[in-house]
């Protein structure tokens, strides 16, 4: 499953002469393996708690747990604690993560626990490892100290993070999300600016969304910059998901009551805890799961020991020195950070056939001179950057869609961006007949979901669901045609099997029943076509009804067809 590491009596030059420059040790021949930085631990008390939600699924039921005396890593493990490791063993760690930013996360790119774009700091904690080269650290850390160092388990996770509370955190619930920042490195304003900027993209109206308040960290963060728990451990709200030892299972039924782990003879993959700076922050108790050969720029892990902390070396003193000047240091860079400016008020909206003006009020703030708009693919989806560096309030969209979506507007200071103005959105137009038509934009719909699309001839959206669009689901367009006519129409699917497919209605008349072959999976994508249907000319209204689940629907095209002579 993981390779064995073989511990060496030494530390190789490089982390030798990375610690000397820290101001760890003063000469390289000084450095050997009792000197090696050990994670700062904190002892965490035996108790009982209540494990589980009532809110997830996947985490019930709940049942009472029973923790024996443990201790468990102050701080998520470093990236120079993690180089000592590599230095010493020259463990194999991945080569690829997903680490850079397009849009979104792209697939695996070449990249690192050293070398990923988004690590700065030797005190940001390692990610772009995976859930082996995680429990290799802690087997050669236990082999080079004697001690018996290893991943968290579930419970002693959730039972270090709750901290004696029965909230979602250790401080409250924060329904608002406004008191969050203080404590966590998630998603919240100052990460919004950075990620439009660099990313664009956005978390607002993202799964996870967006918290009322800035953190001042963009990606992961340096190690304790937030107010602990009543345990005294830092950022195990969110920073960055971390790996425990369990096998996840869904649910908690046959799950250990004593606090060990859970261990499945197939362990398909691993729990792992916490929120992050991108998926934002989770409950206490919120689960997840991770592949073992997973590697993201989002991951890590912080390590445990069963009994009590350890006494600190004197190297491990002089790390936690250095890690706390590197904190004091960016500490002052924070509080340099100029206030946000204040959101955009009475924005309105005026529509004709072809254009779209956007009006809002001038902001109050006078050292306020830019505005940005926003806009999204869909109604209720992602925003991203239309139009920069405004100076008036007002602002004409010339390329206006016909389906339904919104706008928005920013105030900018300093080249940071307020909050986003309350969303507006447009009245959908009828359809043009003549053009490929993306299946959300349909005009209304019940029994599937919108989804990001896998089909390489055209991305953006995709209806589908859990097992894609479902048994009884109701499509419903509304299209302009030039002409009446004979039409057929095109419809672009993915499924993994063939199926009863689905029925077709113009104007509420059945046109044909139409079942599905098998694309080959549902990242297949094929065009198919229906029989012969009539339209009038003008106005019409187009229905679908789904008389089978597992398929996937990304666009629909009329295609007139031509009278025979």
């Amino acid at each position: 499953m993981f390779k064995q590491i073989k511990p060496r009596t030494k530390l190789s030059n490089n982390i030798k002469k990375f610690i000397i420059a820290a101001g760890l040790i003063s000469t390289v021949s000084s450095l050997n393996a009792k000197q090696l930085i050990e994670p700062l631990m904190v002892t965490i008390p035996a108790g009982s708690f209540k494990m589980g939600d009532k809110q997830q699924q996947a985490a019930q039921p709940i049942h009472d747990v029973s923790v024996n005396q443990f201790s468990l890593g102050k701080y998520e493990v470093t990236v120079a604690e993690f180089r000592q490791f590599i230095e010493a063993t020259n463990y194999p760690a991945p080569t690829e993560c997903r680490h850079e930013l397009d849009g979104w996360f792209k697939l695996w790119t070449k990249g690192d626990w050293e070398t990923n774009q988004l690590t700065k700091s030797e005190f940001q904690p390692v990610v772009c490892i995976d859930w082996n080269a995680a429990t290799a650290y802690t087997q050669w850390l236990a082999s080079e100290t004697g001690r018996d160092y290893r991943l968290p388990t579930e419970a002693e996770w959730e039972y270090a993070a709750r901290a004696g509370t029965t909230t979602d955190y250790h401080f409250g619930d924060d329904k608002n999300t406004t008191e969050i920042c203080d404590y966590a490195n998630t998603a919240d304003l100052y990460g919004e600016n950075i990620l439009q900027r660099e990313g664009n993209t956005t978390y607002f109206n993202w799964s996870s969304g967006m918290n009322n308040c800035s953190d001042n960290a963009a990606y992961a963060s340096i190690v304790g910059m937030y107010k602990p728990n009543q345990f005294g451990l830092f950022d195990m709200i969110s920073n960055v998901q971390e790996m425990l030892a369990d096998c996840y299972v869904r649910g908690y039924e046959g799950a250990p009551t004593d606090g060990s782990a859970r261990i499945e003879k197939d362990c398909e993959s691993r729990s792992i805890r916490s929120g992050s700076w991108h998926w934002n922050n989770s409950p206490s108790a919120q689960r997840n799961s991770i592949g073992e050969s997973f590697t993201g720029g989002v991951d890590g892990f912080r390590i445990a020991l069963s009994g009590v902390a350890p006494k600190l070396s004197k190297s491990t003193k002089q790390f936690e020195q250095t890690l706390n000047q590197a904190r004091q240091t960016e500490q002052k860079r924070r509080d340099l950070q100029p206030a946000f400016p204040d959101a955009i008020t009475g924005l309105t909206l005026k529509q004709t056939d072809s254009t779209v003006t956007l009006n809002w009020q001038k902001s109050e703030q006078e050292d306020v001179k830019y505005y940005r708009v926003y806009r999204n693919a869909l109604a209720g989806k992602m925003f991203k950057l239309l139009a920069a560096n405004l100076t008036t309030t007002t602002f004409t969209d010339s390329t206006a869609g016909q389906h339904q979506y919104d706008y928005t507007v920013v105030a900018v200071r300093d080249h940071m961006q307020s909050h986003y103005a309350a969303p507006i959105t447009i009245e959908a137009r009828w359809l043009d007949g003549s053009a490929k038509i993306e299946a959300e934009w349909s005009h209304e719909f019940s029994g599937t979901q919108i989804s990001w699309s896998s089909d390489n001839e055209r991305g953006g959206h995709t209806l589908t669901g859990r097992d894609g669009i479902s048994k009884d689901a109701s499509i419903t367009y509304r299209i302009e045609v030039a002409e009446s006519g004979d039409y057929q129409l095109n419809y672009r699917i993915a499924n993994n099997r063939a199926g009863k497919g689905f029925e077709l209605y113009i104007n509420d008349v059945k046109q044909s029943s139409n079942s599905l072959a098998a694309t080959g999976g549902y990242h297949t994508w094929k065009t198919e076509s229906t029989g012969r249907m009539s339209l009038k000319k003008g106005k019409n209204i187009l229905k679908i009804v789904s008389l089978d689940d597992n398929w996937k629907m990304n666009w629909i095209h009329l295609k007139p067809i031509k009278k025979s002579n």
